[in-house]
Formats: structure tokens, C-alpha cells, sequence
């Protein structure tokens, strides 16, 4: 007699289809967190070199127009001897 609800086997058979399936949805859930946080990842390691380039610009900015560079050098050689 196969009841309400089918037979033992057809029974285990859905369990295991539903359980396939959730742990697909989890994986792809997974792999997508995943990608998001290198995607993160890649574009925080771009911002760093553009603060960088960004100080490296104010500093060459003040050096040019502190007259060339020579008196920045000579502010530093009064401060050592």
C-alpha cells in the first residue's frame, strides 16, 4: 500500500531532490559572496595607489612652488646644521 504521501522510496527520493537543491542555491550564494569580496578586494588595492599618486601630486605641487626644490632642500639642511 503506498499511502497518502507515496511510497518510502519515492518519499526519500524528494528528500534528497530538496536537499540538492538547497545546497546548490548555498553554494551559488557562496560563490557570489565570494566574488563580491574580491571584487572589494581589488578595488580597495586600486584607491591605495591612487592615494599614493595623489600624495606623491601634493607633494611635487609644494616643491615647485616653494621655488624649484632648492629651498625645501636648504629648510632641511637648516634644520641639521
Amino acid at each position: 500500500m503506498s499511502g497518502l504521501f507515496g511510497n518510502a522510496e519515492d518519499r526519500a527520493k524528494r528528500r534528497k531532490e530538496k536537499e540538492d537543491r538547497a545546497a546548490k542555491r548555498r553554494q551559488w550564494r557562496i560563490d557570489k559572496i565570494n566574488a563580491l569580496k574580491e571584487k572589494f578586494h581589488a578595488v580597495a588595492a586600486k584607491r591605495k595607489w591612487l592615494v599614493f599618486m595623489m600624495g606623491l601630486g601634493i607633494i611635487i605641487y609644494f616643491i615647485i612652488t616653494s621655488g624649484g626644490g632648492m629651498g625645501i632642500i636648504d629648510k632641511v639642511k637648516g634644520l641639521f646644521f
